[in-house]
C-alpha cells in the first residue's frame, strides 16, 4: 500500500520532466499523509495541468479516508470505476515510505533520486469538498516485496501521456508491476510514524538495527538502471 510519501521536487524539474509550469513555488514535504494536499497532473484534453489535491478519499466515516486503490479491481468497485474514463491523473513523489511487518519504515525512491509519477484517480472540487486524490497500488516486485506485498503504480514516462489522455483501456494496460531493480530503499527513523513530523531528517537513512530475518536494504549507486522511469 501507500499511505505516506514524499515531494521535495522543484518548479524547475516540473517543467524539465512534466512540460508544466507552476507559478507558486513549491515547498518541499517530507511527510505527505491522507488528508494533507499535495500536487497531481492532469489533462484537460488540451494540455497537461498541475494543482494541488487532497490525498484521500473523504469516506461515510468522516474520521478515514480511502487512500489507495487496488489496480486488480478497479473497474469492479463502484468508488473508482467511474473515474477511470475521465478522471485519471499522476501523482507526483519523490518517494514513499513502507512499513515491514515488524514495523520497521522504509523510504524508497528511483535509483537516481529524480520526482516520479504514481498512477491515481482523483475527484474534481465540489462546493463540499476540495480536489481529492488515491493512489493505485500493484502487486510489489521481488525484493521489495519483504517490506510489503504491495506498491504504487509507478508510471514510466512513455506511460504518462496515455495515461492521462489516453483511452480507458490501453490506459489500463500501463498499470504494470514496477521492477524492483529501478529503485533503492533504506530504513529511516520511527519518527515518520508521527503526521505532524515533516522535515528533511525524516528520509536520512539510520543504521539497520533489525535482525538478520528483517527486510534488506538496497542502496544502489548503478548508474541508469532507473532510465525507464526516466526519459
Amino acid at each position: 500500500m501507500c499511505g505516506r510519501f514524499t515531494l521535495t521536487t522543484t518548479n524547475d524539474e516540473m517543467r524539465e520532466r512534466f512540460g508544466v509550469v507552476i507559478t507558486q513555488n513549491l515547498k518541499p514535504s517530507w511527510n505527505i499523509a491522507p488528508s494533507n494536499q499535495s500536487v497531481i497532473l492532469h489533462s484537460d484534453g488540451l494540455e497537461n495541468k498541475a494543482f494541488q489535491a487532497e490525498f484521500g478519499f473523504t469516506s461515510s466515516q468522516p474520521s478515514k479516508r480511502i487512500i489507495n486503490a487496488r489496480s486488480e479491481s478497479l473497474t469492479e468497485k463502484p468508488t473508482f470505476s467511474p473515474l477511470v474514463h475521465q478522471n485519471r491523473c499522476l501523482v507526483i513523489a519523490s518517494g514513499w515510505y513502507e512499513w515491514s511487518a515488524d514495523k520497521t519504515p522504509y523510504h524508497v525512491q528511483l535509483n537516481d533520486g529524480r520526482v516520479m509519477a504514481m498512477a491515481g484517480l482523483f475527484r474534481p472540487a465540489n462546493a463540499q469538498q476540495k480536489s481529492q486524490f488515491v493512489i493505485i497500488t500493484t502487486q510489489a516486485d521481488q525484493a521489495l516485496k519483504s517490506i510489503h506485498h504491495r506498491c504504487p503504480a509507478i508510471l514510466p514516462m512513455a506511460s504518462w501521456q496515455d495515461w492521462l489522455s489516453g483511452d480507458a483501456g490501453r490506459a489500463l494496460g500501463h498499470l504494470n508491476v514496477p521492477s524492483a531493480k529501478y529503485f533503492n530503499w533504506y530504513q529511516v527513523r520511527k519518527d515518520v510514524g508521527k503526521v505532524g513530523n515533516d522535515h528533511a531528517g525524516l528520509v536520512e537513512p539510520v543504521q539497520n538495527m533489525a535482525s538478520s530475518d528483517s527486510p534488506p536494504e538496497q542502496i544502489s549507486t548503478v548508474h541508469g538502471q532507473s532510465d525507464l522511469f526516466a526519459d
